[in-house]
């Protein structure tokens, strides 16, 4: 495979955040042979992995305290702090995954 087209998967597995997260990195680290593709696939796959981890913690978590404790004003304090968590973690893997487009499309990577 030319290098263009490892450039294309590349780019491609960062944009997969945006439209098949976690499901398009893993297809192409197993599928696409070239070691360049892979470590970048591996890569996202991985970092796409942490918001749907905290967005598993944070129903496991909320879920567990209402049935618990029926206590409002603590669920609505848990359920706030973990949205502000959940946003800066988006926000920075956003600018991250921005960032890394950029770099394979110019060649500094």
């Amino acid at each position: 495979m030319s290098t263009r087209w490892n450039k294309v998967w590349v780019i491609l597995s960062y944009a997969s955040h945006f439209f098949l997260p976690v499901v398009f990195p893993a297809l192409v680290w197993l599928l696409v042979s070239s070691e360049y593709v892979k470590k970048h696939a591996k890569t996202v796959f991985f970092v796409d992995l942490v918001p749907t981890a905290c967005n598993i913690l944070f129903i496991i978590v909320v879920g567990l305290y209402g049935f618990s404790t029926g206590d409002e004003a603590g669920a609505t304090f848990i359920v706030l702090f973990m949205l502000i968590v959940m946003v800066v973690v988006n926000v920075i893997i956003f600018i991250w995954i921005i960032v890394r487009i950029v770099k394979v499309a110019t060649n500094k990577m």
